[in-house]
């Protein structure tokens, strides 16, 4: 009988730690640890891609405190069905649930964290976080190893008082795109849009969230706008869309309305971001942006704040600019666009050979692997 490894993550909301995880959980590695996932909270997202992926998926549905002490016992039930040989946390709840598992339901197999978050002190300042904070503290003495996606994320932990003695730093794995469906689905969003198969397109895969700055991003594009540059772009993401009252103003101030498409969630981010000419960030807090990783595997050159480990990874194949300075990402964006099309064509070629070289899916399950090489299988269950 092969090894399981069960996951345990906040929700499967569209997002970089749930696209993460579908890589690395529908990858090669699944031949060595056959993965089944159960989601706490319950949302629309990319649990159909699980689903066509063949990846079990466990929804528990604690979208409201009242229902977990009536779902704990069930949480613990299908622990000790799966009898998996690794529970491996997945962003700060799922630790936190992944630990009650591994401590209540009866087994102890090789537990895992996941970290996908860079705790800054906005962050701190929000009561439920801070919680979840204390208490990640609190139980990290108790995971085998703490997998964090960035360095900055692991030294933020450390300050925290986060136990250090098994950490280490495994960035989000990346796959390599297919050159061909790239150039099919450069056309195919373009006319989708209405947008000319020969405009620019810049674009931001993000979040109407405090963390991700939305403000400083259409302040950038309202600049860039206001110089008479004739630049579509294109957001996506949860509150990425006309409904949101709060990108209203924000809207109004722009120059050229027409040409800032907003598409609210969507699941196909390697599509969309085929038809970029500059992948872009706007935010405060990151730890390691998924998009701007997969960007670079498909050769567009990045425009990002120097945040998390951004300015690492990126480094010379884009541009990395301050925090809030709309100023700044804007000429960068412009510094970008106005070199020649073959000096973009190097940036995206660059992109895209750092990505091959060190945070490929590949390098990221031999990570893995050579880390639960070293871990003893703990496995048993009690007869309780």
């Amino acid at each position: 009988m092969g090894n399981t490894m069960l996951y345990i993550i906040t929700s499967l909301s569209v997002g970089g730690a749930q696209k993460a995880l579908l890589n690395l959980a529908s990858s090669d590695f699944s031949r060595d640890y056959a993965p089944v996932v159960i989601a706490l909270v319950e949302v629309e997202g990319v649990q159909q891609q699980f689903a066509a992926a063949g990846i079990p998926v466990h929804v528990l549905g604690i979208n409201r405190l009242a229902k977990l002490p009536w779902l704990l016992p069930r949480l613990f039930g299908l622990v000790r069905k799966i009898k998996p040989q690794v529970i491996h946390g997945w962003m700060h709840h799922g630790n936190l649930f992944a630990t009650l598992a591994w401590l209540f339901a009866g087994c102890r197999p090789v537990l895992l964290w996941g970290m996908h978050h860079t705790p800054e002190k906005a962050t701190l300042e929000r009561a439920q976080h801070a919680l979840v904070l204390k208490a990640g503290r609190w139980l990290s003495r108790f995971p085998h190893h703490i997998v964090y996606v960035s360095r900055r994320s692991m030294q933020r932990h450390a300050e925290l008082g986060y136990a250090m003695k098994h950490a280490q730093v495994i960035a989000n794995g990346i796959p390599l795109g297919n050159n061909r469906e790239q150039a099919a689905d450069y056309v195919s969003v373009r006319q989708e849009l209405g947008i000319p198969t020969n405009a620019r397109v810049i674009g931001s895969l993000t979040r109407y969230v405090p963390e991700k700055d939305i403000p400083n991003l259409l302040n950038a594009i309202r600049l860039y706008q206001e110089r008479g540059e004739d630049v579509h772009f294109l957001l996506a993401g949860e509150g990425m869309d006309t409904h949101n009252p709060a990108l209203q103003p924000l809207l109004k101030a722009l120059p050229d309305r027409a040409k800032v498409h907003l598409l609210g969630v969507r699941t196909d981010a390697q599509r969309l971001i085929a038809t970029l000419d500059i992948a872009t960030l706007s935010s405060q807090r990151e730890a390691f942006p998924l998009f701007l990783a997969e960007a670079m595997a498909l050769g567009v050159p990045c425009v990002a704040t120097d945040v998390g480990d951004i300015a690492e990874f990126v480094a010379d194949t884009g541009k990395i600019v301050p925090v809030a300075d709309a100023a700044a990402l804007a000429n960068a964006w412009s510094n970008v666009l106005h070199q020649a099309v073959e000096q973009r064509e190097c940036l995206g070629q660059q992109a895209r050979q750092r990505v091959a070289a060190r945070y490929s899916l590949d390098a990221v399950i031999q990570s893995y692997q050579q880390l639960l090489g070293t871990t003893p299988n703990t496995y048993s269950v009690s007869s309780a």
